[in-house]
């Protein structure tokens, strides 16, 4: 098909949408409004497995389609009744109707299981049955999670075949049931710049605390797991991470997270100067080479050292923890590389789906809900656009070996 063509169908089915929603007479538009987008959905995936749209011939024909079958899907929006498009090849089935259902699934069980255990509300049990569409029994939600774990954990313990330059990790804390107490657990979760410039989700686990031992392991797995090639490990300045990276990966180079050093800074500064440290931060920060960025850095702690002696000391002992980047990134990358935001966005999503369970009824449940969410954002980065041109990295490390070469003195031959 081509692009003028795509063009057509593409607005063809979107005013075929914009009637259909149009003479909508049902109570829930929203919910309508889901299942029109899904429906187009696969029936555009099916094109493109069959190679040729409807009622087309042509020489990229793979298959040809075989009618629906009819399928509930259960949603935050109510229960929804599609047409999955079929295959004669039988080898067709919409890649969004199976990610969608992971996640609902895991949400779906984590809240069933918190209504069975006694840890929710009468709101959490309206919840439910607004998702799923009946109660629940612990038999049906046994035999629910057991498929939906296996694929799962088969998926959190997959082996690495690609080099990860680049790692971030970072922990969240959840509510859960452990034991008849309601404790906080850690939630620890990696994510990854492949060779090619794609961001992967690596791992995620929980541990009772973010202790040294509980990185010790986590980021011990992933090197268990083939995780190799690893130069730049970017954090908070948790006591347990620095320690794990140096035991596992001594050559990578640890970038403390220049978001949480300036809310460090700012809780040893008086209000009158958080604006000037800002900035100067900022300026440092943004400095295109290393020896210029240590000099601001360096100019901040001696113009504080008489009137703030702490704040100065911080900065004095520990700015150069920010600096990693310059090391081990060129400066195109640095932006991205030089915070943990990528992996706070992911957080916040996290958040928002736990806030509707408020006390998971067990870890397990939590690490089902986590992989599940997890490995839908694996599937759209992994597969989707390039985060960072690697080819700069490239570029970079052949500078470094030349200027290394330039400055290391020549060996002479013995007399």
């Amino acid at each position: 098909m081509t692009f003028k063509e795509q063009e057509q169908f593409t607005k063809k089915n979107s005013d075929d949408l914009l009637t259909e929603l149009s003479n909508y007479q049902g109570e829930n538009l929203i919910s309508e409004i889901v299942r029109l987008g899904i429906q187009n959905l696969m029936e555009l995936e099916r094109d493109e497995h069959i190679g040729v749209g409807n009622y087309e011939r042509g020489e990229d024909r793979r298959s040809h389609r075989n009618g629906y079958k009819s399928r509930q899907l259960y949603t935050r929006v109510g229960t929804l009744i599609l047409q999955v498009p079929q295959t004669r090849d039988g080898a067709f089935y919409p890649s969004i109707l199976e990610r969608y259902q992971r996640s609902e699934k895991a949400l779906v069980l984590a809240l069933a299981e918190a209504y069975l255990q006694g840890v929710s509300t009468r709101k959490m049990k309206m919840v439910t049955e607004q998702l799923m569409g009946k109660e629940f029994s612990s038999a049906s939600i046994s035999r629910f999670s057991a498929t939906l774990d296996a694929e799962l954990d088969a998926w959190r313990e997959r082996s690495f075949t690609k080099e990860y330059p680049y790692v971030v990790v970072d922990a969240r804390y959840e509510s859960s049931r452990v034991n008849g107490k309601i404790i906080d657990i850690a939630c620890l979760v990696a994510l990854g710049v492949d060779s090619e410039g794609h961001r992967h989700v690596l791992g995620m686990d929980t541990a009772w605390s973010e202790t040294s031992d509980s990185w010790d392991r986590f980021i011990g797995g992933l090197k268990e797991r083939g995780l190799r090639g690893v130069r730049l490990v970017t954090s908070d300045d948790h006591p347990g991470i620095h320690p794990a990276i140096k035991k596992h990966y001594p050559g990578a180079v640890w970038q403390r997270c220049q978001r949480h050093f300036t809310v460090n800074v700012m809780d040893h500064a008086p209000k009158s100067k958080r604006d000037d440290l800002y900035d100067r931060l900022k300026t440092a920060w943004d400095s295109k080479e290393y020896e210029d960025a240590k000099a601001v850095l360096d100019q901040i702690a001696e113009d504080y050292q008489d009137e703030h002696p702490k704040l100065a000391e911080l900065i004095s002992e520990h700015a150069w923890e920010t600096l990693g980047v310059y090391h081990a990134a060129p400066p195109a990358h640095h932006k991205r590389l030089r915070t943990s935001n990528m992996i706070e966005r992911v957080n916040q999503e996290l958040k928002r789906r736990s806030k509707v369970v408020r006390i998971f009824p067990n870890p397990k449940s939590c690490l089902r809900l986590f992989t599940a969410l997890l490995k839908e954002w694996h599937e759209d980065w992994a597969y989707g656009r390039i985060y960072l041109k690697m080819d700069l990295l490239e570029e970079f490390e052949a500078e470094r070996l030349i200027q290394q070469q330039v400055t290391s003195p020549r060996k002479t031959e013995p007399v």
